[in-house]
């Protein structure tokens, strides 16, 4: 069984569907039904699905970060960098 769901989304969130449709040469209902999926299921993903998944997520990160961000240091990933507040 399926429905007919109509959806009035703002530009900045039709534009990233739109750019992702067309690069994949499919409809942007299509990507939007994809991604709704993934959120509302419960399955597992394969290990090739999770690693798609985190490089997407990954991507949207690198886009949304600002210009003038910086790296994290080696100390601040260090196990004695994240754990230092804790000792």
């Amino acid at each position: 069984m399926t429905h007919s769901l109509t959806l009035e989304v703002p530009e900045s969130i039709y534009q990233p569907l739109a750019e992702e449709a067309k690069a994949k040469e499919r409809k942007v209902e299509d990507i939007a039904l994809q991604m709704l999926e993934l959120l509302t299921s419960d399955r597992k993903l394969s290990i090739e699905e999770f690693e798609k998944l985190a490089d997407l997520l990954a991507d949207e990160v690198e886009k949304r970060m600002p210009e003038d961000a910086k790296p994290l240091s080696v100390y601040a990933v260090s196990r004695e960098g994240i754990y230092e507040d804790h000792l």
